[in-house]
């Protein structure tokens, strides 16, 4: 009864902290030594129970919105041949952990630091009717040094309280919009029971409305002339500023240009450009830049980060924060040092110049409450075995950090305004000047300005003629807006609040697996299921991303104790009866048992 019970929420990493604290005997779902048993969950392993579970066999029209009083909590489900039943892994791991309560004087909670990690343990400790004090161990890394250090300075659970009001009203939330919404389209079309929810819909109405747009988009051509200009033997192209949409007109145009001999420069604008180094990575920068430069997806890149962090390699992925807070700052000239002097960097280090002793002001102002920005840990790989994905991925956190202590890069743009045969020529360029931190990686499109071409003109001044050996005309047809990148889709859902770095990956992992979508390449298209649902609920408050945008800053209030969890589900119990109104009303009446 004197040992202290550690609860992670993934078996690796609750080895990791056993392997540190000295418990390293191997028990049967658990390590335990030197005082302590550390134990694991697979994840979430309970969820909010079914309608059916609150007795409602049968939903009835009458019984819309279905509101919990209270909500239950039941063993995680998974579907087999035979329908649904208990995850046998998760019943097993409960009955070691149940097993275990009545050794243990008091529990550490260990798991994800966040939202999500939070409810998971309270809601573990809730079914399992634990009654141990808690503490809370809240740490942004694995090394030894910040296991080591977190658990010196463990905290009492009721400190984190208003994070879990936070995650529990989301998790209730979700249940009432997406389990009304659900079982109301089931009930009203009868045509079986299709999935909805208040993030996964309004994405896949996204994906499938771009979908569409592509199937209708009809095609309209346009023409722009270009001169070619030659000087000092340099030759380089303007383009006519106005697109032109007639034909004939732009023939004739061509015609003028093209008997013309040379052309008048107007203006020669030059000006210099500091780009600053960019900030540090949150998870959907990093998914963003993966998905550009290495086509990896949403959800290969949030397990590759997880992998990375228990390895040790980088600080916990999930967050949404780009700069770092005092006590992690003062860390990163340390980090910085060891970095530099892994072997793996010479092909981007070289002679930058970077010194770890030197702190980027830009780094610096992180909230202390919050996860910090993705880093290195200064764990270099070394031997480690990383495959090519997870060395990409790597790498895109190491370089960020690199290039956050080098100056800022120097961009010379220029533009150049000319007139031949009446018309209106112009032509931007750009040309690094210093290369700063864009030297690590030197990916021109970081720094280029929109229609601005990476080249160094001749010297132009206002005034002088010059040469045009030829002219030609090139037609432009319109094209179909392309579906959806991973990198497009997750910047779709950061400006519409559509989830957070922590679930988006989820979300798209739930629409694969319920066969809403699917990848065609590097595009996410909508499948026949998704485009049924689509058509569905095309311009129902569901589909709507603006329906629940401000959820996330009521739940940083009910967070900060500004505001109840009462108010938030009673809004959140009013705007599922709206919603599943609108369902009925929408796809008429006709009634089928919801098993």
């Amino acid at each position: 009864m004197n040992h202290t019970l550690i609860l992670t929420d993934k078996p690796e990493v609750g080895k990791t902290i056993a392997r540190i604290i000295g418990a390293d005997r191997r028990e049967n779902g658990y390590m335990a030594g030197h005082g302590y048993m550390v134990t694991w969950t697979f994840g979430n392993m309970l969820s909010l129970a079914m309608p059916k579970d609150y007795g409602k066999a049968r939903v009835d029209r009458k019984d819309f919105p279905l509101v919990p009083q209270p909500f239950r909590l039941m063993v995680k489900h998974v579907r087999t041949d035979d329908g649904w039943i208990p995850d046998i892994n998760a019943v097993k791991q409960l009955k070691v952990i149940e097993k275990l309560l009545p050794e243990c004087s008091r529990i550490i909670a260990a798991t994800d630091a966040s939202r999500e990690g939070e409810l998971l343990f309270r809601q573990l400790y809730q079914y399992l009717g634990c009654s141990q004090p808690v503490f809370r161990l809240w740490i942004s890394s694995l090394t030894e040094q910040s296991v080591r250090e977190g658990m010196d300075r463990i905290q009492p659970l009721n400190r984190y309280d208003g994070l879990f009001m936070a995650g529990d009203s989301r998790a209730k939330a979700d249940w009432l919009l997406g389990m009304n919404a659900s079982y109301a389209l089931c009930r009203a079309t009868g045509l079986g029971n299709h999935s909805l929810g208040r993030v996964q819909t309004p994405v896949l109405a996204a994906i499938s409305g771009r979908y569409r747009d592509r199937e209708n988009h009809i095609a309209t051509d346009s023409w722009h002339i270009y001169v070619n200009a030659v000087k000092d033997g340099i030759p380089f192209k303007l383009r006519s500023v106005d697109t032109f949409c007639d034909r004939n007109r732009v023939e004739e145009f061509h015609r003028d240009c093209s008997h013309a001999k040379g052309m008048r420069v107007t203006t020669v604008t030059r000006w210099i450009r500091e780009v600053p180094p960019p900030a540090l990575y949150n998870l959907g920068e990093l998914q963003k830049d993966a998905s550009r430069y290495y086509g990896l997806t949403v959800c290969e890149v949030h397990d590759i980060a997880q992998s990375l962090y228990e390895k040790k390699l980088i600080s916990y992925p999930r967050t949404s924060s780009r700069t770092l807070p005092p006590d992690i700052s003062a860390t990163l000239p340390d980090i910085m040092g060891k970095i530099l002097a892994w072997d793996g960097l010479h092909d981007y280090v070289r002679e930058t110049g970077i010194n770890p002793a030197r702190l980027p002001e830009h780094v610096a102002g992180g909230d202390v409450t919050a996860h910090p920005a993705i880093i290195a840990t200064g764990v270099c790989p070394g031997k480690m075995e990383l495959d090519r994905r997870e060395m990409q991925v790597y790498l895109l956190v190491v370089g960020r950090m690199l290039e956050a202590f080098l100056p800022p890069c120097k961009v010379e743009c220029t533009t150049v305004d000319a007139v031949c045969a009446a018309l209106r020529f112009r032509t931007k360029t750009f040309r690094i000047v210093e290369e700063g931190w864009h030297g690590i990686f030197g990916r021109k499109g970081d720094i280029a300005l929109e229609d601005a071409r990476f080249l160094t003109l001749p010297g132009i001044a206002a005034g002088e003629t010059l040469q045009v050996p030829a002219c030609s005309l090139v037609r432009r047809r319109s094209l179909p807006p392309s579906p959806y990148t991973d990198a497009q889709l997750v910047e779709y859902m950061e400006k519409t609040g559509l989830g957070t770095p922590a679930t988006r990956a989820a979300i798209l992992r739930t629409l694969l697996d319920r066969k809403y979508i699917r990848y065609s390449g590097k595009y996410i298209i909508p499948t026949r299921k998704g485009l049924y649902i689509y058509e569905t609920v095309r311009g129902m408050k569901i589909a709507d991303p603006s329906l629940t945008s401000g959820w996330e800053a009521q739940l940083e209030d009910v967070e900060q104790g500004k505001s109840v969890q009462e108010t938030f589900l009673k809004e959140v119990s009013q705007l599922a009866e709206e919603v599943t109104d609108e369902i009925f009303r929408l796809c008429g009446s006709k009634e089928k048992e919801v098993e």
